[in-house]
């Protein structure tokens, strides 16, 4: 097995065979035409295993086997063998997908019917790309207003990942204001935070005062606000309610500090 690397039985493996068949596979792409005892001992596996992983393979279009005594066992040519492991994984994903899309439907008209019986919802969330997900979720169905209170390192990440539905929004005529505590170093805006200050419906304001709350109300509805407002997009998880008191409270809180904060 000289010829071949760890990184080879990687690749295999990552595209769908299991370590057994790419080692098997290699052996026999080497050896090219043999019989299955010189196949388990160059494979370095015993020869019950290589039999059961030759029957697998033959199955995958991968094997080739001569009829004789012994059997010959012959490799599927790399380039072809590679097409069809492609072709196969290409299949499932298709046969994963349908079977994701019925899944979701039944789970979206579940969510439905209980949601009906708990029309208020306090949510936990955590993890960075289930946050990056959520705002994007939010940015794209907000029809008139985002409301904001942020500090600059932690808006220009959400700006980053989520620039696309900030801007989907701001052309939608989505009203966006956002209250930020004024930094105490020199900064310079990204090019993108720069883009939606050139919308004439996205508002900045600056707060001289330390924000100890950082959070965002989406259409008058749901709010959200952060845990940690000084850590990173994914050090902190969001608390996500749709209480109209709580939501009320955030609302009340941002117009205050809007009132009271500067365009620079």
């Amino acid at each position: 097995m000289s010829m071949f690397f760890e990184e080879d039985f990687q690749f295999l493996m990552d595209i769908g065979l299991t370590k057994t068949q790419a080692k098997t596979y290699l052996s026999l792409l080497k050896l090219g035409e043999t019989d299955g005892n010189s196949l388990a001992k160059n494979a370095e596996v015993s020869r019950q295993i290589v039999y059961r992983t030759l029957d697998q393979l033959q199955e995958k279009g991968l094997v080739e086997k001569k009829i004789g005594r012994p059997y010959k066992f012959r490799a599927t040519p790399l380039k072809h063998g590679l097409q069809i492991i492609m072709s196969q994984r290409r299949r499932q994903y298709q046969e994963i997908r349908e079977k994701a899309k019925v899944y979701l439907k039944k789970m979206q008209n579940y969510q439905k019917a209980t949601n009906e019986g708990h029309k208020y919802t306090f949510t936990y969330i955590e993890g960075r790309e289930r946050i990056i997900q959520l705002y994007r979720l939010y940015h794209k169905r907000t029809k008139l207003q985002i409301e904001g209170i942020t500090t600059l390192p932690r808006f220009s990440q959400i700006v980053h990942y989520s620039y696309k539905e900030f801007i989907l929004a701001l052309n939608r005529k989505v009203k966006i204001r956002v209250v930020m505590e004024k930094p105490k170093y020199k900064y310079n805006f990204s090019e993108e935070i720069k883009a939606l200050l050139a919308k004439p419906n996205f508002k900045l304001k600056f707060s001289n005062n330390p924000l100890r709350t950082n959070l965002a109300v989406f259409d008058n509805k749901e709010t959200t606000i952060n845990y940690f407002p000084s850590k990173p997009l994914g050090e902190s998880p969001i608390l996500v309610t749709n209480h109209p008191s709580f939501t009320s409270m955030a609302q009340d809180h941002f117009k205050l500090l809007w009132k009271s904060s500067e365009i620079e």
